[in-house]
């Protein structure tokens, strides 16, 4: 966001179109380039990339608060990185690095997540969990059910949602209600 005519966040340090009034991660007003300085003593200022995302990757997707954090943190390393929102509606923000920093921001980003999450090394990592088993009774399961054979727990608590909008109870994974003919998003459940 190198535009002459950016504005600038005071808080975050991220720059966004000219027509944009207000920081959708701090929420503040924005300020323009003249008008933005940098008080000496504090976090160092990011270095924001312009690249094409595709070209970044990602290293964290999360709230405002942990987005923030991590981006001191790579301020003050000195990796160039660049936030998306994501998910307007959940105010979710997807922090991108490039590919030759992405090691070195991830070592920082699980000391945010340790400061973020004082209890998360206890926290199993999704990728060591076993899914192909019984949580209850070790059962062997096979990929899509919904509910064990053996001891009949339900896998799925959340078998029936609701359409958002008639309120029509849904099977898990339509794509449409099967009454108003709603489009369903799953990642809004």
């Amino acid at each position: 966001m190198t535009d002459s005519d950016s504005v600038f966040c005071p808080k975050c340090h991220v720059g966004f179109a000219p027509d944009t009034a207000v920081c959708p991660i701090c929420r503040i007003p924005l300020t323009s380039e003249d008008d933005f300085d940098d008080e000496p003593g504090e976090t160092p200022e990011p270095i924001i990339l312009d690249d094409d995302i595709s070209s970044l990757k990602e290293l964290r997707t999360a709230d405002v608060d942990w987005i923030h954090h991590l981006q001191d943190k790579l301020a003050e390393a000195g990796i160039p990185h660049c936030i998306e929102q994501t998910h307007p509606p959940r105010m979710l923000f997807s922090l991108y690095v490039q590919p030759e920093d992405l090691d070195r921001a991830i070592e920082i980003d699980e000391k945010v997540y340790a400061v973020e999450v004082p209890d998360g090394e206890q926290m199993p990592h999704a990728e060591d969990l076993d899914f192909s088993s019984c949580p209850g009774c070790g059962n062997l399961l096979g990929e899509n059910d919904l509910k064990c054979s053996s001891c009949g727990l339900d896998l799925s608590p959340t078998e029936h949602w609701k359409c958002s909008n008639c309120g029509e109870a849904i099977e898990i994974n339509v794509a449409v209600c099967p009454r108003c003919g709603y489009d369903i998003d799953w990642c809004e459940k």
